[in-house]
């Protein structure tokens, strides 16, 4: 018999979301943590890394207290089908449906982001060029 994903058993251990939680609480903790980087690029990332981090922290703190089978579903969505994460792909479907609602706002947003990340470049090169750093 050929296994398919729907026929095929999970054998991962999915994560608690008491477990996710710690996870999240100490990415939180580490991005806040001194020395900070110094490159903009890094910074800015680090500190979007840390808000994301408690937002989702409360958010499932939350529901897990109202809801502890939808926060152990939000989990094991949040472990991915890798336990590298959630499937990137998967994840833009679902924003479409959804919270974007169609196509047309989520390639807005597509072209927002490739505007945004060049002119990130741009500002990168020149403050390492100012700062003469590789």
């Amino acid at each position: 018999m050929t296994t398919t994903p729907e026929t095929e058993t999970d054998t991962r251990i999915a994560e608690t979301p008491e477990q996710l939680l710690h996870d999240l609480g100490e990415l939180h903790t580490r991005t806040l943590v001194s020395p900070l980087p110094k490159h903009p690029a890094a910074m800015g990332w680090q500190a979007t890394t840390a808000s994301m981090a408690a937002g989702f922290a409360r958010a499932l703190h939350a529901l897990n207290e109202t809801s502890p089978a939808k926060a152990q579903e939000i989990t094991t969505w949040f472990q991915g089908p890798f336990e590298e994460g959630p499937d990137p792909e998967e994840h833009t479907d679902w924003l479409e449906r959804y919270v974007a609602q169609g196509p047309e706002l989520l390639e807005q947003w597509v072209e927002d982001g490739r505007r945004m990340a060049a002119e990130s470049a741009k500002n990168t090169d020149a403050w390492e060029k100012e700062h003469k750093t590789a």
